[in-house]
């Protein structure tokens, strides 16, 4: 799969298979209704790859999950170890914490009948009501429109071919779930789907809203300036990040 333009249009089955893969630590309160979720939406293969939880996660997820796995690396380690022993012909990634609707499959895979999509996001909506929840998920939609993510919170799905024909997540970096979306928009088109995402905002609140937001804007502003090192890596992220549509 050497083509690193916007032309990928490999055939896929009429309803492709969708594995998800749900990176977890610690989150018995959440990981049975998001795998509920995700079974409604008509995902085929359940994978949880487990962090070394201390309560009852992977207990729960036994009830619902095809695999549970376990995976000490970090979330990224977690979700490239689930995405090497899937078998579907697209990976979802679903963070714990998250809640699709019953369309989204439906979404993913109307959204790869296109020549070109190599995957695609959900838009993020977080839990809380309020004006600044609602500014932030009003800037994450901007954010990605501008090239700027998607990030991984926002239920990122790719082609498994394409996703093990670049290696996964990288192993390491400041945003490694922004450098997969980089790296793959140099393969085909990214897609953001109209279908929100429902994402906890308990992070949020436990660490506080401000000091979060500025930790986020940290990691942005670290990320680009990494960029900014290698000569004409900027010009050649804008080329990929600007394939999210």
């Amino acid at each position: 799969m050497g083509r690193e333009d916007c032309c990928y249009n490999q055939a896929m089955s009429e309803a492709p298979f969708i594995s998800a893969i749900v990176p977890t630590l610690n989150e018995e309160s959440c990981i049975e209704e998001c795998l509920e979720r995700l079974e409604l939406a008509g995902v085929e293969e359940l994978i949880v790859v487990d962090g070394g939880s201390a309560d009852r996660t992977r207990e729960l997820a036994r009830k619902r999950a095809d695999k549970v796995l376990v995976e000490p690396g970090g979330v990224f380690s977690q979700m490239n170890r689930g995405a090497w022993e899937a078998e579907g012909e697209v990976f979802l990634f679903q963070y714990a914490d998250g809640l699709l609707s019953e369309a989204a499959c439906v979404e993913i895979r109307e959204a790869l009948e296109t020549p070109g999509i190599v995957g695609g996001a959900f838009r993020l909506r977080l839990d809380r009501p309020g004006l600044f929840y609602r500014a932030v998920s009003f800037c994450a939609d901007w954010r990605n429109r501008l090239g700027f993510g998607p990030f991984g919170d926002q239920s990122i799905f790719v082609r498994a071919e394409i996703f093990r024909g670049e290696g996964g997540f990288p192993p390491a970096g400041t945003l490694p779930d922004h450098e997969l979306v980089r790296t793959l928009g140099r393969r085909g088109c990214f897609r953001l789907l109209r279908e929100p995402v429902l994402v906890s905002a308990r992070r949020w609140e436990r660490c506080g809203k401000w000091r979060t937001l500025l930790r986020h804007w940290r990691l942005s502003a670290l990320y680009l300036a990494g960029l900014r090192r290698s000569r004409g890596a900027i010009i050649r992220g804008t080329e990929g990040l600007r394939k999210v549509r």
